[in-house]
């Protein structure tokens, strides 16, 4: 059971008033403020600050505050293993381009192996998925982006490069640099996907602004935009495995840039805190397998 400052606390880091905190607390003023005093002379720092009548964390509130979020997943994973709820289930999530060119023949051999457990899937961007992790909503995620890597445990999978994309019928597709792409209409995934991420600091290296193509298509989902792209309607940046489907039936090719040549491994991330580490070790070397067993590759 956590301790009841840390409540207070978090609480008060969301509301940003002591009177509301209270309130919703069913305690008094005076004893919101106890809490948070005893917790800075605990931790010999300042978590708060007045602006107005509102309080707003400083630089170490707000570290505090997911240190604390992060302490609030684990009491929650504790308790519902010594409850034993869910106890076989694993919730595990999956960037698009893992879900697409991966998962299919992943998870059936995973399913194999590890039998006893029911494995819940989700499929969201690396942004979302990072923020369920630290929800504690999720087990693991597959993820393809970038992430703090002081904040998790994490092991790498797979590898995928990089690619641009086109129909083979593309007036790009004998393009050899990124700037004569320029031209083309750019389909692109949303804001906050690892693949969108990935290819903006591509291009931030090379002076560029993804503002500088002719126009910007943005796609969530994944399937239709390798479909826009064999249909003609532009280009696209993503990871190889991802369009494989698409390329082995010649809808898809690959650009062949020569100032354009990336690699990026894939992650299984989890926290460092996760009750069940030990079993996580022992997923992520059997995905790691799985992944990069060329006879299983094909669904």
């Amino acid at each position: 059971m956590l301790d009841p400052k840390l409540h207070t606390f978090m609480l008060l880091a969301h509301c940003k008033s002591t009177i509301e905190c209270a309130e919703l607390l069913h305690i008094t003023q005076p004893a919101v403020t106890q809490h948070i005093k005893a917790l800075e002379r605990q931790y010999n720092t300042s978590f708060f600050i007045k602006e107005g009548r509102r309080l707003v964390l400083t630089a170490q509130g707000k570290r505090f505050e997911q240190l604390c979020r992060r302490l609030c997943t684990l009491d929650e994973q504790i308790t519902r293993e010594m409850n034993q709820i869910d106890r076989t289930t694993l919730t595990f999530g999956s960037t698009l381009s893992i879900a697409d060119g991966l998962m299919p023949f992943v998870l059936p051999e995973l399913m194999n192996q590890f039998s006893e457990f029911q494995f819940h899937m989700q499929q969201q961007n690396t942004a979302a998925l990072l923020e369920q992790l630290e929800r504690g909503t999720l087990d693991f995620a597959l993820i393809e982006g970038n992430f703090d890597h002081r904040r998790y445990t994490y092991h790498p999978f797979f590898t995928s490069r990089f690619v641009g994309l086109c129909s083979p019928n593309s007036p790009f597709a004998d393009c050899h640099s990124l700037e004569q792409l320029l031209p083309s209409p750019l389909i692109l995934r949303e804001s906050g996907s690892g693949t969108r991420d990935i290819f903006e600091s591509e291009c931030q290296a090379h002076n560029l602004t993804i503002q500088d193509f002719s126009c910007i298509y943005e796609i969530a989902h994944m399937p239709t935009l390798f479909q826009l792209v064999a249909c003609n309607k532009g280009i696209t940046f993503a990871y190889e495995v991802a369009a494989a489907r698409f390329i082995e039936q010649q809808k898809l090719q690959v650009i062949n840039l020569q100032d354009f040549h990336l690699e990026r491994p894939f992650h299984f991330v989890y926290l460092p805190t996760h009750p069940k580490s030990d079993l996580l070790e022992l997923l992520s070397d059997c995905i790691c397998k799985i992944a990069n067993h060329p006879i299983e590759k094909k669904p």
